[in-house]
């Protein structure tokens, strides 16, 4: 692989200098791969992703001005070819679990070897994605997670909407807000709210929330993830719009024809 052209590009986005010095010094030496640039921040590496092409980024997740999380969620909306690897500290099963169901293709932690973290570029490269034990640990616990939530939900007789107006109310998020995130009225919220609330036995918003993390119905997030969400709530809203005016127009032409 001597041609520029036929290696892995590869760029790295860590706000701490001496990690990024320490890191980016190894990846410059790895056989077969051209380190094209490293990034102090989300935003920094997406300027530069735009006149830099890259195949592989290597990305921090608690950065300033963009967070490793929000840089994942802009490259998958832009349906980005490039492979993401997360380089983290956090030995959480089920951070890594959401970051590879949000389209991560491998999380590492930076305690890994130089060997796992080539092996991983490669494979992410070649085949798509990498997998290891923690990984691996990762789905795992995830599936145990799920089955129990869903006994529980089961036994308390709730349904996946229930769930996820229990989870907008533990966000914070305003009433008419997440009655358009159910596509329901204000006023039928209010007596769902009702019902959830007498089926959990809770009488106010704090209980809700104790009663919710308990059960796992719930688990707190940061600002940046709730507006995230919020984001793509208000493009499917107006995605639907979108669709019911077209099946309007289709309908008009069609009776009209």
């Amino acid at each position: 692989m001597d041609d520029t052209s036929q290696k892995i590009r590869l760029a790295l986005v860590e706000d701490l200098e001496i990690v990024r010095m320490g890191i980016g010094k190894m990846l410059a030496e790895i056989p077969g791969c051209d380190y094209v640039f490293e990034a102090s921040n989300g935003q920094d590496f997406l300027d530069q992703l735009a006149t830099k092409p890259i195949d592989v980024v290597l990305l921090d997740l608690e950065m300033p001005v963009l967070n490793g999380i929000q840089t994942l969620e802009i490259l998958k909306k832009q349906e980005s070819k490039v492979k993401v690897i997360i380089l983290t500290m956090h030995k959480d099963l089920d951070m890594a679990f959401e970051l590879l169901a949000r389209g991560a293709d491998a999380y590492l932690l930076k305690e890994s070897s130089t060997r796992e973290m080539i092996n991983a570029i490669t494979t992410v490269f070649q085949d798509g994605k990498y997998s290891n034990n923690f990984m691996n640990e990762a789905v795992i616990n995830s599936i145990a997670t799920d089955r129990k939530v869903k006994s529980r939900m089961k036994h308390l007789e709730l349904d996946e909407r229930d769930l996820k107006i229990i989870r907008l109310i533990c966000d914070g998020v305003k009433g008419q807000e997440i009655a358009d995130a159910v596509f329901t009225s204000k006023k039928n919220l209010d007596l769902l709210r009702t019902i959830i609330m007498k089926k959990l036995n809770v009488k106010t918003a704090n209980e809700l929330i104790r009663v919710s993390i308990i059960n796992g119905f719930y688990s707190p997030r940061s600002n940046e993830e709730i507006e995230l969400e919020k984001e793509s709530a208000i493009l499917l809203k107006s995605k639907r719009k979108q669709n019911d005016l077209f099946d309007d127009l289709l309908n008009d032409s069609f009776f009209k024809n």
